[in-house]
């Protein structure tokens, strides 16, 4: 079974255990703040990616870290991982998580990259179009939209739009490339 696979599982069960207990809420929370503290901490991102701890000792680090700290289902699950050493697919695991969450509560995550940073009123003014393109974006109907922009200066113009796995390319490079492959595909021209 695939490690995305596996990873899906797990967020579903505690997604579906968390509503059953009324505390979606607190265990989100927690897992945004571990997923920060991952991207923070090296010695908790070796304990729960890579240690060689066996399970009881990283079970006593995980309560010791956790237990009046986190949500006890927070705490529960993360405990039930070790024992069942899946720990290591955690980062998976949260993302997904987060994933499950903004379809339950109808949120649309979108990505906006561009060569510099857009102004207020030009991002605005994106989103609008974004929401106005049913054929593009159909999905987005009904649903909130939250926007997190990116630069990328290799773009050297326009944007690119990122829903899910979905991607449209509006940007200088993208253009020049397809320009390049039509000029190589068009011999003797």
């Amino acid at each position: 079974m695939s490690k995305a696979l596996i990873a899906r599982r797990y967020a579903k069960a505690l997604l579906d255990l968390a509503v059953e207990q009324q505390s979606l809420a607190a265990v989100r929370a927690d897992l945004l703040d571990l997923a920060a503290l991952l991207q923070q901490s090296p010695e908790l991102a070796w304990l729960v990616r890579a240690s060689p701890m066996n399970t009881l000792d990283k079970d006593s680090r995980l309560r010791a870290l956790f237990d009046g700290r986190a949500h006890p289902l927070t705490l529960r699950f993360l405990r039930f991982l070790n024992a069942r050493h899946r720990l290591n697919g955690l980062d998976t695991m949260l993302a997904v998580f987060e994933e499950l969450c903004d379809a339950r509560t109808g949120v649309v995550r979108v990505r906006i990259t561009s060569a510099r940073p857009l102004a207020e009123d030009q991002l605005a003014a994106l989103k609008k179009r974004i929401i106005s393109t049913p054929a593009l974006f159909s999905g987005l109907l009904h649903k909130s939209m939250q926007t997190e922009q990116r630069v990328d200066p290799a773009l050297l113009g326009g944007f690119r739009v990122q829903i899910g796995d979905f991607v449209r390319d509006l940007s200088l490079a993208s253009q020049l490339e397809n320009l390049k492959q039509c000029w190589l595909a068009a011999p003797g021209i």
